[in-house]
């Protein structure tokens, strides 16, 4: 069982939020409560850790709580919270499916928004799980999406980094049985799995025309009939425009 112990409104929100989504009991604590003797994990802010006195803490932000709750969850399972190594499989994509494997145990599974949000997704992790060694495997398909993420992983991290081949990394049952998210993930789980090549050159982000003119296409469907230049489409696909951000521009250049 887990405990929230907290004076912090919003920290207490956002475990609780994640404790309910979860479907996970829980004890909801003041500092002058005894710990129930059910209770194997107490989740807490970074400042008040030192109050609680109880074995097992587990101290977050409010930007790693969702994270916090998942590794107090492996705890009161039995799970440990160093490994001799980690594996961060990853499907590139729009949205990548995450993947972290803990001496081979999925200890951490996840939809990112953004090929970009692989960076702050590593570094929560990583104050939340230790470990010996790391090693990041990366799918090899998603094009320009891969490449704007290898570009992220190279700039902000030393980690070993693999590229591994795809195949029968997705489930090939229809498309009724598990969503987008279910089937980014598990791909994820499967490329963490499997063994890669190591990638040794600086990846450059190189939008294909054919990528470009799907961006174009996307600008239509999201506004109803806007088509924004090719030079807008590139800084798309390149993430350095959000498509929201691209309309707004194109249409401004046009009043202009």
């Amino acid at each position: 069982m887990i405990a929230v112990l907290t004076e912090v409104p919003r920290l207490y929100y956002l475990f609780a939020r994640e404790l309910k989504r979860r479907k996970l009991e829980f004890y909801s604590l003041t500092f002058a409560d005894a710990i129930p003797e059910k209770v194997r994990v107490v989740l807490t802010s970074e400042e008040e850790a030192a109050r609680v006195n109880f074995p097992c803490v587990v101290a977050a932000t409010e930007k790693s709580a969702v994270i916090a709750v998942e590794k107090a969850h492996s705890l009161a399972k039995g799970l440990g919270e160093h490994y001799s190594q980690l594996v961060v499989g990853i499907d590139p994509g729009e949205k990548p499916g995450l993947a972290v494997l803990g001496d081979g145990k999925v200890v951490h599974a996840a939809q990112l928004a953004s090929p970009e949000e692989v960076s702050s997704s590593l570094e929560d992790l990583l104050r939340i799980y230790s470990c010996d060694s790391l090693v990041i495997k990366v799918g090899n398909g998603g094009g320009v999406f891969r490449q704007r993420l290898l570009r992220v992983l190279q700039k902000r991290f030393s980690f070993p980094i693999e590229l591994v081949d795809e195949h029968a990394t997705t489930p090939s049952l229809g498309r009724g049985d598990f969503s987008r998210e279910v089937r980014d993930i598990i791909a994820a789980i499967n490329i963490a799995m499997k063994q890669g090549r190591r990638l040794r050159k600086k990846v450059e982000v190189r939008p294909t025309p054919g990528e470009i003119k799907n961006i174009q296409k996307h600008s239509r469907q999201r506004s109803g009939s806007i088509t924004i230049s090719r030079a807008l489409a590139e800084r798309v696909a390149r993430g350095e425009l959000t498509m929201e951000r691209a309309i707004e521009l194109h249409l401004r250049s046009l009043r202009s």
